[in-house]
C-alpha cells in the first residue's frame, strides 16, 4: 500500500515539474524535525543467542535540511537516530536477566524531495533518501560467568528511505504526515520551517 501511494504521488509530480520550468525561479530553504514509527533499522541485526528476549523499540527521530531550486525540486540531507533496548532472559520471562543490550543507530542520508502539489495551505510531496547507517552497542551483563553474549558484528550498512507525505500549514511553518519505508519509519509526524522565499 505504501509503495502504491509513492507511485501515485510521483505521477502527480511529473506534470507539475514540467509546468514549473516555465516559471520564475523561487529559491527557498527548509528544515524539518520528525518522529517515525517502525523504522527498518529496528528490524535488523538481532544477535543469534539461545535466550528469550524482549525488545523495547523507541522509534526514529529525524532532522533534515532541504534547498529548493524552485517550488518543486529540492535536495538536502537527513539525519536519523533510532535507539532500542533488548533484555535477554534464560528460558522465559520469569527467569533472571542475562544481559541488557543497548543499540543506537545513526543514519546520514542525502535526499531528493519533489513537491507535487503546491497550494496555499497544502503540499503533497515525495522524498527519496540514500546514505549510510552506523551502529553502536553497549552491553550490560548480569551473569558473565554462566552465559557468554557476543556483541553484534554489524557496524555499518546502507541507509535509505522512500516516502510520500502531506504538509498542512503555510509558506513558513507546516505540520506533516509522511508514509513510506526506511530509516525514518513507516509513518512519521513532524514540523517543517521554510526560510522566506526569494526570487532569482
Amino acid at each position: 500500500m505504501k509503495n502504491i501511494l509513492i507511485i501515485l504521488a510521483l505521477a502527480f509530480c511529473l506534470p507539475t515539474m514540467a509546468q514549473e520550468q516555465d516559471k520564475e525561479r523561487d529559491v527557498s530553504n527548509e528544515i524539518a524535525i520528525s518522529y517515525g514509527f517502525h523504522p527498518v533499522s529496528g528490524d535488523d541485526f538481532l544477535p543469534s543467542v539461545p535466550f528469550y528476549y524482549y525488545l523495547d523499540k523507541i522509534g526514529a527521530f529525524s532532522g533534515s535540511y532541504t534547498h529548493f531550486f524552485n517550488k518543486v525540486v529540492g535536495v538536502g540531507g537527513t539525519y536519523c537516530f533510532d535507539y532500542r533496548e533488548i533484555d535477554y532472559r534464560y528460558h522465559g520471562t520469569n527467569n533472571p536477566l542475562v544481559c541488557n543490550l543497548y543499540e543506537s543507530c545513526h543514519s546520514l542520508m542525502g535526499h531528493l524531495k519533489l513537491n507535487c502539489i503546491n497550494k496555499k495551505h497544502f503540499t503533497l510531496y515525495v522524498k527519496a533518501d540514500a546514505g549510510l547507517c552506523f551502529w553502536g552497542y553497549r552491553l550490560k551483563e548480569f551473569q558473565p560467568d554462566l552465559f557468554g553474549v557476543n556483541l553484534p558484528t554489524k557496524h555499518c550498512c546502507f541507509a535509505w528511505q522512500a516516502a510520500t507525505g502531506v504538509e498542512v500549514g503555510n509558506d513558513r511553518i507546516a505540520g506533516f504526515l509522511q508514509v513510506g519505508v526506511g530509516m525514518e519509519g513507516n509513518y512519521s509526524l513532524g514540523i517543517r520551517y521554510k526560510f522566506k522565499n526569494h526570487a532569482q
